[in-house]
């Protein structure tokens, strides 16, 4: 597997800058019980969304945007065992573990610093993407919605899940935790946006109403550019 030899001039610079999470965030991030919340929660309502659609990613071209500190690589490479794994984040700290965790355990996953609004790929090259909890981060989301259209071929799988507007301003309001307020949306909206995209809702799972866990099918090829 070979690595992005160049990313487009816009995400240079966004790479270029050390990209911060806040510090209850990054905390998170790399705690183990973030590694438990992944492998016995949030993967777990994913692989139930899978089976109730009979469909199976084993041996499939898998990209997951945003792989943090690597919990998703080390639990979904060994259950799909897929053809292809590529993964990105933007943030350097986080990819070097990443990577680190990949060398130690030799896992065959091509870990790689990149941005989700210009994701450094071929068109139509992966079965599934997985996303987790990324899109809040981003003020270019729905950019970043037809990124991921992008790569993904005809009629494959968008496993995504985020928290919605509510609980952002929450966690503003009582724990000073920031994120874009043009990341900030409605279960509603993020439908729509969805289907703006090109995807269709095959499936969704929303816990307590702020964590929605959503498993669309791309239906149609868009870009952001045909919106405006």
């Amino acid at each position: 597997m070979d690595l992005p030899h160049s990313i487009p001039s816009h995400s240079e610079k966004r790479i270029g800058l050390r990209f911060d999470l806040h510090y209850l965030e990054e905390k998170l991030m790399i705690s183990p019980l973030k590694k438990l919340m992944f492998k016995y929660f949030e993967f777990r309502i994913f692989k139930r969304l899978l089976y109730s659609l009979n469909m199976n990613l084993s041996g499939k071209q898998i990209l997951e945007g945003g792989c943090g500190a690597g919990y998703g690589i080390e639990v979904m490479s060994e259950y799909f065992q897929p053809s292809e794994y590529f993964a990105f984040d933007l943030n350097e700290g986080m990819v070097a573990r990443s990577q680190a965790k990949v060398k130690s355990k030799g896992l065959p996953v091509n870990v790689f610093q990149g941005d989700i609004t210009a994701i450094h790929l071929p068109a139509e090259k992966f079965d599934a993407v997985f996303i987790f909890t990324v899109l809040h981060h981003e003020k270019n989301w729905r950019v970043a919605l037809s990124e991921i259209n992008r790569v993904l071929k005809p009629n494959g799988l968008l496993l995504i899940n985020e928290i919605n507007n509510r609980s952002l301003n929450w966690f503003e309001r009582y724990a000073k935790v920031y994120h874009p307020k043009s990341a900030r949306f409605t279960w509603k909206t993020f439908r729509n946006e969805l289907a703006k995209a090109g995807f269709s809702i095959l499936r969704e799972y929303l816990f307590l109403q702020d964590l929605g866990f959503f498993v669309g099918c791309k239906i149609s090829t868009k870009n952001i550019s045909d919106e405006n």
